[in-house]
């Protein structure tokens, strides 16, 4: 089993069709959405969960099967996505060792002190705001 980092601070975005999450700073609220990513066993159960609703019978049961298939699949296929995702978006974030928030790179890290801007603001910064 593989671990996961940053787990508090995501929402996930993901549909019948495919999975989706975005990941947020704790500090700043900005985030990185990773790309979609289709799952087949979705699009093929959807399809025929139409033509179930169209013409019943035979693919009416097939529908069934593909719904079974579908949720004997989707957690693991969604835990997948979850750590494929989080390893992508990772390297815009960085963990504070003060306060252990995950803050992005980007805006919220004090380069300079190795250490968030909560933890360690940035002073040229906040003096030139005043």
């Amino acid at each position: 089993m593989q671990e996961i980092e940053f787990t508090r601070n995501y929402s996930d975005h993901s549909t019948d069709q495919g999975f989706q999450f975005e990941f947020n700073c704790n500090r700043c609220g900005n985030g990185y959405r990773s790309s979609f990513q289709p799952w087949a066993v979705g699009t093929v159960a959807g399809a025929l969960d139409t033509a179930s609703s169209l013409f019943g019978g035979v693919f009416g049961q097939a529908a069934n099967i593909g719904e079974r298939v579908r949720s004997a699949n989707w957690q693991q296929a969604k835990d997948n996505a979850f750590i494929d995702a989080a390893q992508k978006i990772k390297p815009n974030f960085i963990q504070s060792p003060k306060c252990t928030s995950w803050v992005c790179r980007k805006s919220c890290w004090n380069e300079s002190r190795g250490i968030c801007k909560n933890c360690a603001p940035d002073l040229a910064m906040e003096i030139s705001a005043q």
